[in-house]
């Protein structure tokens, strides 16, 4: 046997140097149409770098639904760049890659983005243009953020939901492991560029599909916005440009703001009240292989997690079946067969979702509930008999 004592180490002299700094955290979202007119100020403003020695190298990345849609656009980024090749160079020739959730659910698209990037020379300073809806935008930002650790990135959103909502934000991401932006980061763009000329050729589900975030920001933040929503959903329906245009620009303030004043704008806590209608909505997703699209999704779980609250008392009957009209008559779902899909144990795979979205938040369970129109409140834990009445409900709508 062993007697000798251990010798005790001293933990009273151990040092800790703490280290708490700030970092101002700015960048413009702009409105403008045209963007792509050598006449327009906006990207030339853009770009114009302090202390510039040269042409500012860029990378442009761009979906393959707006090539589609406008056939014309490549030659228009070449001629501006063409134009103010005094300040800007095109470094590499521009990207093409597929648009939607595809883009996101391989690492190939991440790895061409980033090869092209080392491949043109481009360096910190450098920037990336991505131009597209927000599936791009989320794998060309998380590209941009990764290469040399963080270069700076622009954002083009070209449809309704990356203008009010995917696009001006500060997170990026692609999809593994059967899980939506299981892979990201948070990563600021110098500036985002909503052109409202790319929503005129766009398909009716993409144009229409950014008006469930707006509906979903308007239940939990201002109720003077929901009934512009609602008296409007016919007109928005009808493609009607004034009526879309003051929705994505109201849609988008309220998310800047929330992100510039909420105190938690990269997550750190476990509340996510832009992510209300979204534990279902990405779920659904995900089950439907992204045929269904992402506002459509949110559309379904806005409804979904309305008529929950409608049984928490949060909102009245007649609340719920306002909000419910309104998607309707907007051109919006409110019921996916999705819903009733379930597992092999017989567990209905929105269930599963709820836990995946827990995960992805971190810590306490917690999701946002309207109380009230205009009114939020949280919660934290779900009745899923709740929640399966609410499917038999909505699929009673049909």
């Amino acid at each position: 046997m062993n007697n000798k004592i251990a010798l005790q180490k001293d933990h009273t002299q151990e040092t800790i140097v703490p280290l708490k700094f700030n970092q101002a955290y700015h960048y413009p979202v702009c409105f403008t149409r045209d963007i792509f007119n050598t006449g327009n100020p906006v990207l030339t403003n853009t770009l114009a770098g302090e202390n510039q020695t040269g042409p500012r190298k860029v990378v442009v990345m761009i979906d393959d639904g707006l090539t589609q849609q406008n056939p014309e656009i490549l030659n228009d980024i070449s001629q501006w760049f063409e134009y103010h090749k005094a300040l800007v160079s095109l470094a590499w020739e521009p990207m093409v890659f597929p648009g939607g959730e595809q883009v996101k659910n391989s690492w190939d698209h991440v790895h061409r983005a980033t090869k092209a990037m080392d491949d043109s020379g481009i360096d910190r300073h450098g920037v990336v243009i991505a131009v597209g809806g927000g599936a791009l935008l989320d794998m060309a930002g998380f590209s941009a953020s990764i290469f040399h650790r963080g270069i700076q990135l622009v954002r083009i959103p070209t449809t309704t939901l990356a203008q009010n909502d995917a696009g001006i934000g500060v997170k990026n991401g692609i999809n593994q492991y059967g899980k939506k932006n299981c892979i990201g980061t948070f990563y600021l763009p110098i500036a985002v560029i909503n052109d409202y000329d790319f929503l005129e050729t766009l398909p009716f589900e993409h144009f229409i599909g950014g008006v469930a975030e707006a509906f979903k920001i308007a239940l939990i933040r201002d109720k003077s916005f929901f009934l512009f929503l609602e008296k409007n959903s016919a007109l928005l329906k009808q493609r009607d440009s004034k009526a879309i245009e003051e929705t994505i620009e109201r849609c988008a303030r309220l998310h800047i703001d929330h992100i510039a004043h909420s105190g938690d704008a990269f997550e750190t806590g476990s509340s996510r009240p832009l992510d209300y209608g979204h534990w279902s909505a990405h779920k659904l997703e995900m089950l439907s292989g992204f045929s269904m699209g992402h506002g459509q999704a949110v559309s379904v779980g806005i409804a979904l997690d309305s008529y929950y609250a409608w049984q928490m008392s949060l909102i009245s009957r007649a609340e719920l079946d306002r909000l419910i009209t309104s998607l309707i008559n907007c051109g919006l779902p409110v019921w996916s067969q999705y819903l009733e899909a379930t597992d092999p144990w017989g567990r209905l795979e929105i269930e599963n979702g709820l836990e995946e979205f827990r995960q992805h938040l971190g810590g306490r369970l917690t999701f946002t509930m309207p109380h009230g129109i205009g009114e939020k409140c949280e919660r934290h834990a779900m009745d899923f008999d709740v929640i399966r009445q609410g499917i038999a409900f909505l699929k009673g709508l049909l």
